[in-house]
């Protein structure tokens, strides 16, 4: 993949460090030092991509250099703009993609994860252009609708940032993955992202299998050709061929029936299938991914669900956690939808007051992003005044899932349960996990010893 990269920051070895490092996968660098110095770049050549540090000479935290910059060139360049700071700040980071930043990273940076995004961002460039090229009359909205913003934001907790480095290390792969987690906690989005951030080239093809007719399942799953019963008028294309080379997402794949989840055993064991009406051995070649909110293991148990299927699918399996375990995410999620509802509906963004976004983040979102983007949808049209107040949040009307009383229990025995349940949260990462609990490292460390709790 080439590109062109404009990396502004006012440190040499900053500029330095991140030229080695794309220089070496085949991108042509330009560096600025300044930001009058950007300016002229970006007038002077043709830029895919402007790395842009956000603190240069007023002040080393606000940001508000970066962010004015912004507000002028993004809106003007045909560059995408990558925010990066020392100061891994939600709000500066929130802002910036507001003012027109397309992603983000935080010094000291993973170098495979900000090749991957330069690369991911200059993918949708060749994808946007290709597409205006064929059709004139098409817009980038229309082409590739903006959800880089919701990707991002979906990263912002110690607890999504520690999934994130799991997911990028599995994504290289072409393991079969199992993403677990209630609805709405963006299992789907969070599918697409590991197949942007894979090797594969073929398509992201996704199946919702709750809404497959079990009469229909074979002809969407594998195909059928022309004449294979009364209402096939010609060849189907079935999901399995249209993910070839690339993935294939089976959501709320707890909902098969016994005889699907046989058929779908098949393909996964053998790699073989045959579409509905011809005998031709057709074979699969993709990778699969699969999601579900339901108890698998219970199901097993009753005999609905197959164990060897349940094993074919989670070679890796994550469990993706609730909204109201990831609070920091939720201010700057409804931002984005307040936005992006306004904008759907022509109407002026409006911002949360004060109440309001108090009474989000205590609010515990049984329906995850999902609601919180339904609510924001509601309150936008609402809204009458300058800002959405908390009365048009209609949360009244919401059952919340902290009503019920907490169980009886001793200090200790509570202090092992939070300590576990972080821990999972945080995918055994100790660090994160005492992020999380707010506590020291070593403070968790010293409760690991002193409980005798094992991480992997």
């Amino acid at each position: 993949m080439q590109g062109s990269i404009l990396i502004v920051d006012d440190k040499a070895d900053i500029r330095l460090s991140l030229q080695f490092l794309l220089k070496n996968h085949g991108f042509t660098i330009f560096q600025s030092s300044s930001l009058d110095c950007a300016a002229k770049q970006l007038n002077a050549h043709d830029i895919d991509i402007v790395l842009l540090d956000m603190n240069y000479e007023l002040d080393t935290t606000s940001g508000d250099e970066g962010l004015a910059f912004l507000s002028q060139y993004a809106s003007q360049s045909s560059a995408t703009f990558i925010a990066m700071t020392a100061w891994s700040s939600v709000e500066l980071a929130v802002e910036a993609m507001q003012r027109g930043a397309k992603d983000f990273f935080a010094k000291p940076w993973d170098n495979h994860a900000v090749v991957m995004m330069v690369k991911k961002h200059l993918g949708l460039k060749q994808i946007t252009a290709k597409q205006q090229s064929a059709s004139p009359l098409l817009t980038t909205a229309k082409i590739a609708p903006n959800v880089d913003h919701a990707d991002a934001l979906l990263w912002l907790s110690p607890t999504m940032q520690a999934l994130k480095s799991q997911l990028d290390r599995i994504a290289k792969t072409k393991a079969n993955i199992l993403l677990r987690g209630e609805n709405g906690t963006g299992k789907s989005q969070i599918a697409s992202y590991i197949h942007q951030q894979s090797n594969i080239t073929g398509n992201f093809v996704s199946t919702n299998m709750a809404a497959i007719p079990e009469s229909l399942f074979e002809s969407e799953m594998f195909g059928h050709v022309k004449g294979a019963f009364t209402d096939a008028k010609q060849d189907r294309q079935g999901r399995f061929s249209m993910a070839e080379q690339g993935t294939l997402f089976l959501d709320e794949v707890g909902t098969l029936t016994e005889p699907q989840q046989a058929k779908l055993l098949r393909v996964l064991e053998t790699g073989e299938y045959e579409a509905v009406g011809s005998s031709k051995t057709q074979h699969a070649s993709c990778r699969i991914i699969s999601a579900t909110n339901a108890d698998l293991e219970s199901q097993q148990q009753a005999s609905q669900f197959r164990s060897d299927l349940y094993f074919r699918l989670n070679t890796m399996e994550f469990e993706i956690p609730p909204l109201r375990l990831r609070r920091t995410e939720i201010i700057p999620l409804a931002d984005f939808f307040i936005q992006k509802h306004a904008t759907a509906y022509e109407l002026d963004v409006k911002p949360l007051s004060h109440a309001a976004k108090t009474r989000l983040q205590s609010y515990a979102f049984p329906g995850n992003i999902r609601e919180l983007s339904h609510m924001m949808e509601r309150a936008i049209l609402l809204c009458d005044g300058t800002e959405i107040e908390e009365s048009a949040l209609s949360l009244k009307s919401v059952v919340t899932t902290e009503q019920s009383e907490p169980e009886m229990m001793t200090l200790d025995q509570a202090e092992q349960k939070l300590i576990k349940m972080a821990l999972c949260q945080c995918h055994d990462n100790v660090e994160d996990a005492a992020v999380l609990l707010g506590i020291s490292k070593s403070a968790l460390y010293r409760r690991l010893d002193k409980f005798d709790i094992k991480t992997r």
